[in-house]
């Protein structure tokens, strides 16, 4: 039976709706008896992905679902989000001319995937006062606090995971005197040949400890190809929470070390993951089973979703997104040409939307939504453990008041501190020393002539300075030389040596010998 409420004229039906993990229900608009509820405004947000992509695939079966349940919980709402896709295909410029081209003006627009892309987007939205709400675009080069910026992160940013990272490596002795990075590789797209090079030129060094931070694709090609190297099992390798949200996609070999947010487990998430898996693979029927894992790209699409429907909803009771309100963006389609950005406009409700999606509070699917400085904020990093068939197992978590624990809720106990049991590369259980004795620790000697004619020192010469006793070789022989060295797939380190003057027989007979050019005879 329903219940009654007792008003001043009538008993009216009240049905109580329950939508479990909600953090407050929006106020529903009564409707007189008789007469049809008002029509909804129609509020249109552009979605920009790569449909090609994991992400992409993710995005696409996501948004309409955090859609769908939305207006299932507030079946009254005045507005409606309705969603233009435009797929880039992964191109910087494509991403832009989807901001721009098309019969639907945007009022905001989630996405785009990478930050390369979101750059870009972001930088024409901002003009157009039209909020840019990425759920994937995790970079801090691209960043939600500029001055006048619309670009809002409801996903976490790459440096949020940093501290863990470095606690990782103090926690396992990996460069005790303090964890660094020497260099960054591999940032490009490359072909498998370059990161097979690449690859090795790392085994050629004394780092046993590698952090792989790079798109699915190109992290797929980087451990194949340190699989082929032999250096899975030589060393440790850490990845960062976007391949850890992908673990179905990438599939990295076991041993492997994933940092991945916390997420409370509540019955509302367990129920929407099954509901997700099925309808991820009704629509992309050619993935993998091991694909519909709902990792963290999906929770933040979900959150970014409802956060976007919730905040147009407030707006809409309070009259600021009437429908002859002029947006700012076009989505999808074409007006000018694919690169003209001139007629842009400025949306006359972006900023208040804008405003609206900062202050959006709400439980959602990743735990509590809330933005600090337009971005999305997490209390601890759950550490997991890659076992066989790229499934994880959790061996503890990071938090900035405890550092590593086992266990969350215990960490002021110090048997709670560290880390549980990993199982390393090769089934190993010790812990790998990060730091080797480098494979270049030999030199190759090359021989050069100590004496040539002063008319064929452009072709080649040596010299021994007499200050510091370095031995220096140039002209175009060395030249030529030292461009095929840059061009190994390994790094081989090697130093130049006088040769004294004999006939050139007796030269190539000593170098296949292995005597030394110093010691050559006269």
């Amino acid at each position: 039976m329903p219940l009654a409420v007792a008003t001043g004229r009538a008993r009216l039906p009240l049905f109580l709706l329950l939508f479990m993990g909600l953090a407050s229900l929006l106020p529903l608009v009564p409707t007189s008896r008789g007469q049809p509820p008002p029509t909804p405004t129609t509020v249109t947000v552009g979605l920009i992905v790569d449909a090609a992509s994991p992400v992409g695939k993710i995005a696409n079966t996501t948004i309409p679902m955090a859609l769908d349940d939305f207006y299932a919980a507030y079946p009254n709402s005045s507005t409606r989000v309705q969603v233009l896709t435009h797929d880039s295909g992964g191109d910087v410029v494509a991403a832009a001319s989807a901001a721009d081209d098309g019969p639907g003006r945007a009022r905001a627009i989630l996405g785009p995937q990478s930050s390369v892309e979101s750059s870009f987007v972001a930088d024409l939205a901002t003009r157009a006062e039209v909020p840019v709400v990425s759920f994937s675009a995790t970079s801090p080069s691209v960043s939600p606090s500029s001055s006048g910026s619309f670009f809002v992160r409801a996903a976490l940013s790459d440096a949020a995971q940093a501290s863990a990272i470095a606690a990782l490596a103090s926690h396992f002795g990996w460069r005790p005197r303090g964890p660094r990075v020497p260099g960054r590789r591999l940032r490009r797209r490359l072909r498998a040949d370059a990161v097979l090079a690449a690859v090795y030129r790392l085994e050629s060094e004394q780092t046993r400890a590698f952090v792989v931070h790079a798109r699915p694709a190109l992290a797929e090609r980087v451990f194949a190809a340190a699989q082929e190297a032999g250096m899975m099992s030589a060393g440790a390798w850490v990845i960062t929470d976007g391949l850890t949200g992908l673990l179905g996609s990438i599939r990295p070999p076991p041993g492997v070390i994933g940092l991945a947010p916390h997420v409370p487990v509540t019955p509302r998430l367990r129920a929407v993951k099954r509901r997700w898996a099925h309808r991820f693979m009704r629509d992309h029927r050619d993935a993998e089973p091991a694909e519909a894992e709902m990792g963290c790209y999906a929770l933040w699409a979900y959150d970014a979703a409802w956060a976007v429907a919730s905040a147009a909803e407030r707006l809409g009771r309070a009259g600021d997104l009437s429908s002859s309100s002029p947006p700012g963006l076009v989505v999808g389609g074409r007006s000018g040409g694919p690169t003209d950005f001139s007629d842009l406009g400025k949306s006359s409700s972006g900023k208040k939307l804008l405003a609206a999606i900062a202050a959006t509070t709400f439980d959602g699917l990743g735990g509590r939504f809330r933005l600090v400085h337009g971005e999305l904020t997490v209390p601890a990093f759950r550490i997991v453990n890659i076992v066989d068939d790229a499934r994880e197992r959790s061996i503890g978590f990071w938090t900035r008041e405890h550092r590593l624990i086992r266990q969350l809720g215990d960490g002021s106990k110090s048997s709670n501190r560290g880390l549980g049991p990993v199982i390393w590369p090769g089934d190993s259980t010790v812990v790998p020393s990060g730091w080797v004795q480098p494979t270049s620790g030999r030199k190759l000697r090359v021989a050069v002539p100590a004496y040539v004619d002063p008319g064929y020192r452009p072709i080649v010469h040596i010299d021994v300075d007499p200050a510091t006793n370095r031995t220096v070789a140039g002209g175009y022989v060395i030249e030529v030389f030292e461009a095929a060295m840059r061009l190994l797939p390994y790094a081989l380190p090697f130093e130049y040596v006088p040769a004294p003057s004999m006939p050139y027989n007796t030269l190539i007979d000593n170098v296949g010998h292995g005597v030394s050019a110093a010691t050559c005879p006269t």
